[in-house]
């Protein structure tokens, strides 16, 4: 009769006896040179993980909407033209990681840009005891970099996509034409527009500062700048080196593999909202729960049973 006991045990495992591990935040940031893919990557990880996707210039735009001090300097700062200081940004994003959809994680894209900043960033969440768990740096050559800006289309709310470029993803807007259809839109002509963002529907368009000169001066800013923050996290162990610069599946597939994750079959053909799927407490809970039902099922016919026997714990 103990045997029948596993399913019942095993549940109440699942349900209380889960590892605190489980519960700790995912705190991830995503680092790449200008067009390095992580507009492009980053919907699938706030995807798959379900937790919000913290944009830089997102953030200080809903931080200026929101009236808080932070927001309000930003807003005058951005409404004047200047570059929104470290501090305000920090103070943006101190105040962003506070949120309840931030309960279970976030994906930090475009912060922090220094070393400065991953300092900052550090002692904001040492203070919950927390620590950036994974950083996604996506490494693209030179000539990869170049061939994505020419063909580069990105949606307001930060999504990439292209039109001709392996490592980002064609939208099926553009690829369900003919081949060799050009791709166009325009915010005065969306009538003609066939560039549409797979996630959010928005119609997508050419940056202008989207050219070869503009792209070799960020690269240049982003080795000076940005690229010290991976020497600066790489003693934690939490850096997982990317090769952006291969088929866009194969270059997701390496994402999860660097993130822990099981493989999300069909993910990137088939995009999935977060809210259709379950969270692991969702699912552990879901299991617990089947496999006391069955327990209990299968323990009150055995007790009418003829055959019954005394519980016994082995």
């Amino acid at each position: 009769m103990a045997k029948y006991l596993a399913p019942l045990v095993l549940g109440l495992a699942l349900l209380f006896g889960c590892n605190a591990e489980e519960n700790k935040r995912k705190i991830i940031i995503i680092l790449g040179a200008p067009c390095a893919g992580c507009g492009t990557q980053s919907p699938s990880i706030v995807k798959t993980l379900g937790v919000p996707h913290l944009d830089t210039g997102n953030m200080l735009r809903q931080a200026s909407l929101s009236g808080t001090p932070a927001g309000l300097t930003a807003a005058r700062m951005m409404k004047e033209g200047v570059l929104v200081t470290d501090e305000i940004v920090n103070e943006v994003v101190g105040d962003r990681i506070k949120q309840p959809d931030c309960a279970k994680g976030f994906l930090l894209d475009g912060y922090p840009r220094n070393v400065a900043q991953s300092a900052v960033l550090d002692k904001m969440l040492a203070k919950t005891g927390e620590s950036v768990t994974d950083i996604i740096s996506i490494d693209v050559p030179m000539k990869g970099l170049q061939q994505c800006v020419l063909h580069r289309w990105t949606a307001d709310g930060g999504d990439e996509w292209t039109s001709n470029y392996m490592a980002f993803r064609v939208p099926k807007s553009l690829k369900s034409l003919p081949p060799g259809t050009k791709a166009q839109c325009q915010p005065d002509d969306l009538k003609h527009c066939n560039m549409w963002d797979d996630w959010t529907g928005e119609p997508l368009y050419r940056r202008a500062d989207d050219n070869l000169e503009t792209l070799a001066e960020r690269v240049k800013i982003y080795h000076a700048q940005t690229y010290p923050v991976l020497d600066h996290y790489k003693p934690q162990g939490v850096v997982r080196a990317i090769d952006g610069y291969q088929p866009e599946p194969k270059v997701w597939a390496d994402i999860e593999k660097g993130l822990g994750l099981p493989p999300s079959a069909g993910l990137i053909a088939v995009p999935t909202l977060a809210a259709d799927v379950p969270t692991p407490m969702q699912a552990i809970m879901l299991l617990a729960s089947g496999a006391i039902a069955i327990a209990v099922a299968v323990l009150t016919r055995s007790s009418n049973s003829e055959m019954s026997e005394p519980l016994l714990l082995e």
